[in-house]
């Protein structure tokens, strides 16, 4: 079976991380050794509600 490969274009990038809120920044986090990890705010999701320490327990995440 022959396979025909359609040439593609990417045109665009984006991204938002804690710390970096471009790809320029973000390079520049990871060439300097940093990290984007940080809590999720309150104002994203109701930690209280969907976190547990214990990674058994359905339907909850133990990172926050």
């Amino acid at each position: 079976m022959l396979m025909v490969l359609d040439p593609i274009a990417i045109v665009g990038i984006g991204c938002r991380f804690p710390g970096a809120a471009s790809p320029d920044t973000f390079w520049q986090l990871l060439k300097n050794g940093e990290d984007a990890i940080r809590e999720v705010p309150e104002s994203r999701w109701r930690v209280a509600e969907m976190y547990d320490a214990d990674p058994t327990i359905p339907n909850k995440t133990n990172t926050r």
